[in-house]
């Protein structure tokens, strides 16, 4: 075993980007056919804040792997 272990990184984008996309469709469906009601506009808000903590996610996993390769 001399290759190192290296993650698959096209999987994670493939679930980061399918997230992102359904947060992208869920508010641009509520903007074309939703009502101006408390479920929406909470539906709305959590989409935005999913989509904020997945990108966080994402670009803190990739320095915390970029860290941990550079201390071996």
């Amino acid at each position: 075993m001399d290759e190192e272990y290296k993650p698959k990184w096209e999987n994670r984008q493939k679930v980061i980007f399918g997230t992102l996309f359904f947060c992208a469709l869920v508010v641009a469906y509520l903007l074309v056919w939703g009502k101006d009601t408390s479920l929406h506009e909470t539906i709305a808000t959590w989409s935005f804040i999913l989509s904020g903590a997945v990108i966080g996610s994402y670009v803190f996993g990739a320095a915390w792997e970029d860290v941990t390769k550079l201390r071996k």
